[in-house]
């Protein structure tokens, strides 16, 4: 299951984008998406890290986009915020044939799953979703 980082980083940065130049706090954006802070926070941190938003820091400070609407694919988000999502957390049970293999068949299956979903994402920029909204 997705968590939750991938919608807020998602809807922060269509935020920002449909914002163009003008700076949006993280409290305003929290607001705006009816998120607390502290979640939008760390979702922008990890933003501003890797480099697809800058803050001005101040009274009149916030957040805007550092990239193109249309560079911005899903996919490079869902990298971002979904560490080992699929990952099996399987308990170790080397009693049976079972137990002793099931969680490195369900890694390979996973892990095809996973790449399965970053390809489909990867033909959605942010650009694209705000043409369809």
């Amino acid at each position: 299951m997705i968590n939750s980082d991938f919608a807020i980083a998602v809807h922060s940065m269509l935020l920002l984008a449909a914002h163009g130049d003008r700076l949006l706090s993280s409290s305003k954006l929290s607001d705006m998406m009816n998120v607390h802070a502290v979640r939008v926070r760390k979702v922008l941190s990890l933003l501003k890290e890797e480099g697809f938003i800058a803050s001005k820091e101040g009274v009149h400070g916030g957040f805007s986009l550092a990239c193109e609407p249309g560079e911005v694919t899903l996919r490079s988000l869902y990298e971002l915020t979904q560490r080992d999502i699929l990952k099996p957390k399987c308990h170790d049970c080397s009693c049976c044939d079972i137990g002793s293999n099931i969680e490195k068949i369900l890694d390979d299956i996973l892990i095809e799953a996973d790449g399965r979903v970053q390809e489909y994402l990867q033909d959605f920029t942010l650009k694209k979703i705000l043409d369809l909204i």
